[in-house]
Parts: C-alpha cells; structure tokens; sequence
C-alpha cells in the first residue's frame, strides 16, 4: 500500500475552507504551502465548511448575563461552585448567543478543566501542521467537554464544527479561571496611535450568522434545513434536506480523504464542500462510511447546472462564518479599533503553564 502523501493531504484539506466554484478534480500532485502563524487557521474545520455562530446583537445581552449573576466567563457563579473546580461543569447555553438555536433543547454541555496529561499532548502541538493541531484539538476537547442528553450522554464531537474553537477557549478559561494566563495582543489605533490592547476569550469572538430571511427554513425540533428549489425558479423533484457539520463527521471525512490517497484515487473537492451538509451521518467504519459518501456523490452528481448554482448560494447563506478580527474602542480618542486574531508565541501558547520559577536556558 502506498505511503500517505502528507503534502498532498494537508493541500486538500486546507483548500476545502474555500469558496471554490471550480470542479476541477484534486489529485496528490500538489505542494504544500505553510499556514499563517494566526488564530484565524485554527478557528474551524480543515474541511469544507466555515465556522461561527455568536452575534454582536446578542453581545451587550450575555454581557449583562454575565455581569448581573456574577458569572465566570464560562457561566459559573464561582462562590457556588468553587467545590467543583475540579470536577465537571454546567454550561450556560446563552453563552453561545445567536448559535444556541443550532442544538437541541435538551442538550446540555457541561467542561472541566484541562487535565495534566491534555497539557502534555498540547505542548507537542506543531504549529505548522494543520494536521497536528486538528488532533490535540479534539483530544482536548474529548478529554474536557461532554453533552449531556435526555436519554444520557453522548460523544462530545456532535457539537457543530464552527463551535470548536469556541469550547476549546471555555475550557482554557476554566483551566486559568483566575486569569493567570490571558491572551493579550496589542495594535496600535490608526487615529491617535495609542496603544490598545486585545484580550482573547470565549466571549471575544464574534460570528456573521446565517441573514433572518432564510433562518425561516431551519427546523430547531429536526435541527436540518429544508429548502424547495422550486420557490427559487430551479426545477427539482423534491425540498432538499440539509444536515449540520459536526466534528464526527469532519473526522470521518478526514479518514476517507487519507484512504483516497492512500489508493491514488481522485477527490471532488466541490462535492467535499457539500459533503457535510448533505450526509446526517457518517460511519466511523471506513467500508460503511465509503459506501455512504458514494450514495452522496451520486445524488450531488444528479444536479444540473441550475441545481447545483442554487446549492452553491444556499450553502454560502446557511454556513456560519467567523468574524477572524477582534474590536474594540481606543480608551484615548474613543475610534474602533481592529486586530487580527493571533498567537504571538504560536498556538501551543494556549495552554502553556508559566510560573515564576526561575528560568532554565534562554529558550
């Protein structure tokens, strides 16, 4: 069996974040480009689909929540719950804004913080392998997030893609819940060139979610999208239903990917970025899974010019998408003030331990 081509995977999986409108085949003969040393790569899925969900209507909101019940900013009313600092955690769901509406009623998240052990695999992350960063990820979050159902608990890796990050910073808030390891960055305002500093939080970041006018088709109770193309002027049998991406399915998609390659066959990147959306389920056995993925290639290769332009659009207004720049205003001169969101001592900074020991070495 032929090696993995770790150039050519990583190619793929980046190029699915994009917008591509081609459906030029992808094949392994292609070259790796290194990522920014920026958050903005880290803030989703390697796959397909972009991520986000917390909107700045809902900001001054949960703001007041947060500020009226003395709350963390994970939601905890710490005089209550210092007991438990070591144990598991319920998480305010209004802490998730606008994106709340993308989960169940039922569904109850729940966090602690980081285990000695997760720290370790973190601070084996490189930050120039997407790949390395996509797996410490899910392991934190494996190790530290659970959902709690009523009918019991399951995998942490159904919480929507765009979330990811999101939970991965809850958790490194309540690991630090005294603030001992903030993430500060500083940009210089463009009007008066004072000093302004950025914290990076949970709360910080901000989503462009899907516009009020096709929320209409979004079912809460099913948690799917239903959308009939004939409403739009496109000639089409039946609505078509539509699934959110979830973390399980990135990985089972990632799994297929390396099996492709591992076989020297093609991949669809456009089908790819529909993929999630298309599939409700995919199965963790690679053979079930393939056999799955090719039902959806099918029915994706039915659609003809017209069809497959309106799936373009819907799947562009339906993704939640992250605003990757934080905003604040100057304390001087009272302008906004935009930064990139970034690790300026790399990703494996997020959960790094210091202390004021002395120091060995200079590096």
């Amino acid at each position: 069996m032929k090696e993995i081509d770790e150039n050519a995977m990583e190619k793929i999986l980046a190029s699915q974040i994009k917008d591509s409108e081609s459906e030029e085949k992808v094949t392994e003969e292609v070259k790796e480009e290194k990522p920014k040393n920026e958050a903005s790569q880290y803030l989703g899925t390697h796959l397909t689909h972009k991520v986000g969900g917390y909107g700045e209507v809902d900001k001054e909101e949960t703001q007041e929540l947060v500020k009226e019940k003395k709350l963390s900013r994970i939601g905890e009313n710490i005089a209550q719950n210092a007991n438990i600092r070591d144990g598991w955690m319920e998480v305010d769901k209004r802490l998730l804004g606008d994106r709340a509406v993308f989960y169940p009623e039922d569904w109850q998240f729940r966090i602690r913080p980081a285990t000695v052990e997760a720290i370790r695999n973190w601070s084996t992350i490189d930050d120039e392998n997407p790949s390395s960063v996509d797996e410490v990820f899910n392991e934190i979050l494996k190790s530290c997030l659970s959902i709690v159902t009523s009918t019991g608990v399951i995998p942490c890796m159904n919480i929507r893609s765009w979330d990811r990050f999101f939970f991965i910073l809850l958790i490194r808030e309540y690991t630090f819940i005294n603030g001992e390891k903030k993430i500060e960055f500083s940009e210089d305002c463009p009007t008066c060139d004072n000093s302004v500093t950025f914290n990076l939080t949970s709360q910080s970041l901000m989503y462009e979610m899907p516009d009020p006018s096709v929320m209409k088709y979004f079912s809460t109770e099913e948690q799917t999208w239903m959308i009939n193309p004939t409403e739009y002027e496109v000639e089409w049998p039946e609505p078509v239903i539509l699934y959110l991406p979830t973390l399980e399915k990135d990985a089972a998609i990632k799994s297929w990917l390396i099996d492709r390659l591992q076989r020297d066959k093609k991949v669809d990147q456009v089908f790819v970025k529909f993929l999630p959306w298309l599939a409700p389920k995919i199965s963790k056995d690679l053979t079930i899974a393939t056999r799955q993925i090719r039902e959806y290639e099918a029915k994706f290769n039915e659609w003809d010019t017209d069809m497959f332009d309106f799936m373009d659009e819907v799947i562009n207004n339906i993704t939640v998408i992250p605003n990757t720049k934080l905003i604040t205003t100057c304390p001087v001169c009272g302008e906004e003030v935009t930064a990139d969101i970034n690790f300026q001592d790399g990703i494996r900074s997020l959960f790094s331990v210091s202390s004021g020991r002395k120091k060995f070495g200079k590096k």
